[in-house]
C-alpha cells in the first residue's frame, strides 16, 4: 500500500496492518500480542519515513517461516535509521531503539540508485511471549 507522506499516515498504516493481519489471529496462526507489537513500531517507521524520508511511503506486511510477522516500509530518503543513546529529556529519538528491543530482527536494505530505502521489522510468537 502506498501512503502519502504526511503524519495521519501512521494511523492509516496501523489500520492496514491491523485489517491484514485480522484472519491469521482469527486462525491463530498469528497472535494476538504480535500484532499489537507491530502496530507499535510500524508507528515509528512509518513516523520516521515521513518526517525523515523523501516522497511516498510503502507499506507491506507479510508472514516469514510460518508464524513469524515482517513489516516492510520504503520511502525514497537516502537517510539510514539509527540506534543511538538519547538525552534523558530527549522528546524523540527512540523509535528505532523500540524496534532493535522488541523485533526478532530488522534491518535496513537501499534502493537501486542513490536514494531510497525499506526498513523492515520482524516478530515471531515466541519473542513476544517471552
Amino acid at each position: 500500500m502506498v501512503l502519502p507522506p504526511n503524519p495521519r499516515s501512521v494511523g492509516v498504516a496501523r489500520w492496514l496492518i491491523t485489517e491484514w493481519c485480522a484472519p491469521w489471529v482469527a486462525s491463530a496462526e498469528i497472535l494476538e500480542d504480535t500484532v499489537e507489537a507491530a502496530l507499535l513500531l510500524a508507528s515509528e517507521v512509518v513516523t520516521n519515513a515521513v518526517v525523515h524520508g523523501d516522497g511516498m511511503v510503502q507499506l507491506a506486511v507479510s508472514r516469514v517461516n510460518g508464524s513469524s510477522l515482517r513489516v516492510e516500509v520504503s520511502d525514497d530518503g537516502g537517510g539510514m535509521p539509527l540506534v543511538g543513546a538519547q538525552r534523558a529529556d530527549a522528546e524523540s529519538g527512540r523509535g528505532m531503539a523500540m524496534v532493535e528491543l522488541l523485533s526478532t530482527r530488522w534491518g535496513t536494505d537501499l534502493a537501486v540508485g542513490p536514494l531510497g530505502k525499506t526498513v523492515w521489522f520482524e516478530l515471531s510468537n515466541e519473542s513476544v511471549q517471552s
